[in-house]
């Protein structure tokens, strides 16, 4: 699959409809070449099938209007955008996906730690020195 299409499904978390919309048919076409027709890709259909199965999508119908068309590719590739729409970008996002909810309650008291003797670490002579 195409990094440019993995790109455009990642930053589609942020965008609205119609623009992820126009965003994967601009990049798709980029990569898979004009819109096929729906005769045209009828009688290609090998030919359609044999692009998508080699990560290159296919776009079928009519390119001004972009709600109607649609998109073959690989369920290999479909894997791949699925894993690429679900991966957070910060992580405040991982946190919310996981349902990490903040301590809420009051304030926590913390004592000092307990006095510890000091590390020693032994020096090239065989004695130990004080860090």
């Amino acid at each position: 699959m195409d990094a440019r299409i993995l790109k455009q499904v990642q930053v589609a978390r942020n965008v609205s409809r119609q623009d992820i919309t126009h965003g994967l048919v601009e990049t798709i076409v980029q990569i898979g070449g004009d819109p096929l027709t729906v005769r045209k890709a009828k009688d290609e259909l090998s030919a359609v099938l044999a692009k998508a199965r080699n990560g290159v999508p296919q776009v079928i119908g009519n390119i001004k209007k972009a709600d109607d068309m649609a998109v073959v590719i690989s369920v290999k590739d479909l894997a791949e955008l699925l894993t690429a729409a679900r991966q957070q970008e910060t992580f405040g996002e991982a946190l919310d996906a996981i349902g990490f909810k903040p301590y809420s309650g009051g304030r926590i008291i913390v004592g000092q730690g307990h006095k510890r003797e000091r590390l020693q670490r032994s020096n090239a002579s065989g004695g130990k020195m004080a860090l």
